[in-house]
């Protein structure tokens, strides 16, 4: 049985450890902390284009997408849908259309999956929108999505004020602490009672993203039937909740498959000398008081990028690979890795390790620099995710591909 030991814990890590699980491979999955889907808004953005399968074709061929292949990106989604659906968490969308959807600050942006209760807030759907205001909520702000919404031609016909059960009385009120309160179905109950004569006439209401963690296909389908209108999410401000459902999931897919999973320690990459430095032998890993040695066939690198602590900036101007070392294609200038402003392309996101079409990290004569180690994710270079809209189809894809060529 290969083992395989996955370095990240985020949406591209975890879902490697359950393509390898399923695969029968021991999979150790070892992460220092949270990835970054409780600060996503729990979609998948591919490309920031109206069609993002016919634009693939134009990126370079660098790009992670380039390098993974079209086919991998289609079939790497379809997996990741199953799995949702497994979970009684669809998700719906089409990888040769992207569709708008509000966000918590009143926005317009593109996205090409997304499940189904934030689905049901597709722009180009017919109704008048009614958004539903939570007193005491700070990061659902609908006064100010209906302004903005209205200089992106979207009219939002009014908000609603709806009362809440029992939300902390001695803080602020987060995302989480209402989607654990909506799981109770006899508060539930009382909230339909009370909203109910507030919504004559609404069609289509949207509220902030917290119907539930674990339950939530269930929960927004009591909520629509008893009120009679239709109703979609619109994902806050972190931490979010539809991110924190699909890692959940993830997880627990992860679990049930064998993996084991261990958080809270640092990692550090192991060379086989045996191989005469063709081969890494594992990771060492280390937490406080304690230093622990594993030993693996293969190793996937999920860690991130520079704002993930996959890649370090350092003092004298390089950015490191935080496992291993490789080697990093950046701007040689520091004065160089900022744009001008937030909204041009900035040179340190596209900052990463270079791979080739199996996903392996190559060193500067460009060949792999060992035959048993693989990237995924944010880690790699050729690409600003951010500015692309492409984060979540990068990380499945090129995860995909990496578990692909290393269990083959």
């Amino acid at each position: 049985m290969t083992h395989i030991i996955i370095v990240g814990g985020g949406l591209a890590g975890l879902y490697a450890s359950i393509l390898a699980a399923d695969r029968g491979a021991k999979v150790t999955t070892v992460f220092k902390g949270r990835g970054g889907l409780s600060i996503s808004h729990g979609c998948i953005d591919v490309l920031d284009r109206s069609a993002p399968s016919r634009s693939l074709g134009s990126l370079p061929d660098h790009h992670p997408y380039q390098l993974a292949g079209k086919a991998n990106l289609k079939d790497s989604i379809s997996k990741f849908r199953d799995l949702m659906l497994r979970a009684d968490y669809p998700f719906s969308g089409k990888l040769s259309k992207s569709v708008p959807i509000l966000t918590a600050l009143g926005s317009i942006k593109r996205t090409s999956f997304a499940p189904s209760g934030i689905a049901r807030g597709y722009l180009n759907s017919d109704g008048p929108i009614v958004l539903g205001h939570f007193s005491g909520f700070r990061d659902f702000f609908p006064g100010m999505i209906q302004k903005r919404a209205l200089k992106a031609g979207i009219t939002i016909a009014k908000v609603i004020d709806l009362p809440l059960l029992e939300p902390p009385d001695r803080r602020d009120a987060y995302s989480t602490d209402y989607a654990l309160l909506f799981e109770d179905s006899e508060w539930r109950e009382e909230i339909i009672r009370m909203w109910r004569p507030l919504l004559p006439g609404v069609k289509r209401l949207g509220l902030p993203a917290v119907l539930g963690f674990q339950n939530h296909s269930e929960i927004h389908e009591d909520l629509e039937d008893s009120l009679g209108i239709e109703i979609f999410e619109i994902p806050t401000l972190p931490p979010s909740v539809p991110g924190l459902r699909i890692e959940r999931i993830l997880l627990r897919q992860a679990q049930a498959l064998g993996a084991t999973l261990i958080e809270g320690v640092s990692v550090i990459g192991r060379i086989d000398g045996r191989s005469r430095g063709k081969r890494v032998a594992g990771v060492v890993l280390h937490s406080t008081g304690r230093t622990i040695q594993l030993d693996a066939d293969v190793v996937l690198l999920a860690t991130g990028g520079i704002l993930n602590g996959g890649l370090v900036a350092q003092q004298d101007h390089r950015i490191r690979e935080s496992v291993f070392d490789l080697p990093v294609l950046h701007p040689a200038s520091r004065s160089d890795w900022i744009g001008l402003s937030l909204f041009h392309r900035q040179a340190y996101a596209s900052a990463g390790i270079r791979v080739n079409s199996h996903m392996q990290p190559l060193g500067l004569d460009e060949k792999p620099m060992f035959k048993n180690l693989y990237a995924a994710g944010g880690l790699l270079a050729g690409s600003d995710r951010s500015l692309e809209g492409s984060r979540q189809g990068i990380d499945l894809a090129t995860a995909y591909c990496a578990i692909n060529k290393a269990l083959r």
